[in-house]
């Protein structure tokens, strides 16, 4: 009987004490009150850690993106090109990719024509021994009232000793399944643990995707097909240590480096034809060379701003010589997951008095995210390009141009200006630099921002003309922030759009 009572006791203290972890509803704590942000210092809790944002890894390659900025269906395909016989498959697959997709979402257009729809889909890319390049591409696209997005994953592997691309049964022996299987298990477990409810029925379809990278074979498991909705698409490795002889590649000895590609030289903007003198628009040609720009800016004279998206690419110190040739300075808009692939080239952006600002991490149109994930985008681009140059500068450009107010009050929280532009010459959308050129001058005005892209030849040769051309004009080019200076001072509202100074 006492002990009953005894167990009676325990049951009541347990229950007790369960109410009071849990809280009943009328005394649940108040909700925090809003924290006040400055532009100084923003919230520690927006600092990325080591473990968080997505940072690409490009061993082998340049990329290449294949976009559509003005919509409805918004696309943003990177994907590695180098220069061999196997660029052009690479390419048809992004080509088809977005061409496939379009047609489907014109279908739901139809139907609901104000449908928006977006592609977002990167690269990385792995270099073993100068021998095999592998390539994992990843991403998503979503259109207006769909449930949750479709995915994309698609893996390619070259063996460069022959230019060739690769099956999975060139890589693995199939033979040997159920160790690949057990070891696939065991690698899913130490990597992600949280998938091990999920397990118990590995089979070749999770082999699909493959992709020869340094420490081993990477698994690509494609988001929905063999987790739950919460898991995004996941990668594993299989080392290749514990492949033995299930691993039909070779990886030692390593082949020579394969050299890089020598980058073309600027091209020489070419001679000047004298106007028709009959045209009452025609523009008389400079009567001397364009001067080398001093470093001072006369807020009395023309100004106008270059401002550069989707970097940095391989063209980026090109533009940099090119900067430098002329003593001009620009603004870089950056991808955030780039910034790692060439901080070099940052570094010497900024030390040549350029300035460097954040264009999302991914290229996401930002206005259909939520609130956390706008900050995500913008704090820890921010903190990563500080990471690189030194340099935190408090503003950033929205990928397609695309604003929401969720957008403008997180901008607002962070103490970020928006910064837009008022001349696009669409050289996303052409490959013809006389066509740029002629879009720039055509809008150029004082005070303008100007939208283009580094990671385009056919920008670059364009720009080997129109800064000469502009400063011959009397402009002066500075840096985003130096245009808006002159009219705002340092009083830039945070959360505003900024189209011109």
């Amino acid at each position: 009987m006492r002990f009953l009572q005894l167990c009676g006791i325990l049951i009541l203290a347990f229950v007790l004490f369960a109410i009071s972890a849990i809280g009943l509803p009328h005394m649940m704590p108040p909700p925090p009150q809003p924290i006040e942000i400055t532009t100084q210092s923003p919230p520690p809790n927006f600092i990325p850690q080591d473990d968080g944002s997505y940072h690409a890894t490009i061993q082998y390659g340049t990329p290449e993106v294949l976009k559509n900025n003005n919509g409805p269906l918004y696309a943003y395909i990177r994907y590695p090109q180098a220069g061999n016989s196997t660029d052009s498959a690479i390419y048809d697959w992004a080509n088809k990719l977005y061409n496939d997709i379009l047609y489907e979402f014109n279908s739901i257009a139809e139907e609901t024509p104000s449908a928006i729809g977006e592609i977002n889909v990167h690269f990385d890319s792995y270099l073993v021994d100068n021998r095999y390049a592998g390539i994992v591409q990843s991403g998503e696209f979503s259109y207006t009232l769909t449930p949750q997005p479709e995915v994309v994953v698609k893996t390619f592997n070259i063996d460069l000793t022959r230019n060739a691309f690769m099956n999975s049964t060139d890589i693995l022996d199939y033979g040997q399944s159920e160790m690949i299987f057990e070891l696939l298990h065991d690698r899913l477990l130490l990597e992600h643990p949280d998938t091990g409810l999920y397990l118990d029925f590995i089979d070749e379809s999770w082999l699909y995707h493959l992709a020869i990278a340094q420490d081993g074979i990477i698994v690509a498991l494609e988001r929905y097909m063999f987790f739950p909705d919460e898991f995004d698409t996941l990668t594993v490795t299989l080392p290749y240590d514990d492949l033995g002889s299930a691993l039909l590649i070779r990886t030692e000895p390593p082949l020579p480096p394969i050299p890089s590609p020598t980058p073309e030289p600027l091209p020489t903007p070419p001679p000047r034809e004298p106007d028709d003198p009959d045209d009452p628009d025609a523009t008389p040609p400079p009567a001397q060379p364009a001067p080398r720009q001093s470093g001072s800016v006369d807020p009395n004279r023309p100004v106008i701003a270059l401002s550069f998206d989707d970097g940095p690419g391989k063209y980026t110190d090109q533009f940099l010589d090119l900067f430098e040739q002329y003593g001009v300075r620009a603004t870089f808009c950056t991808i955030g997951n780039l910034v790692n692939t060439q901080t070099e080239a940052l570094e010497r952006a900024v030390s040549m008095g350029c300035e460097v600002i954040g264009h999302s991490l991914d290229h996401k149109n930002l206005a259909k995210l939520s609130a956390e994930d706008v900050r995500t985008q913008i704090m820890d681009t921010s903190d990563t390009i500080e990471a690189v140059t030194g340099v935190a500068v408090p503003k950033f450009r929205p990928p397609y141009g695309a604003v929401s107010d969720t957008m403008k009050e997180v901008a607002e929280e962070l103490g970020f200006a928006i910064i837009y532009w008022n001349v696009d010459p669409e050289d996303w959308n052409t490959s013809d630099p006389d066509e740029v050129y002629h879009n720039v001058m055509r809008d150029a005005k004082d005070r303008a921002i100007i939208l283009s892209h580094e990671i385009y030849k056919s920008t670059l040769i364009a720009y080997t003309r129109l800064i000469p051309d502009l400063l011959s004009q009397g402009y002066q080019i500075v840096t985003v922030s130096e245009l808006l200076f002159i009219r705002y001072g340092s009083n830039l509202t945070p959360g505003q759009v900024y189209y011109n100074g």
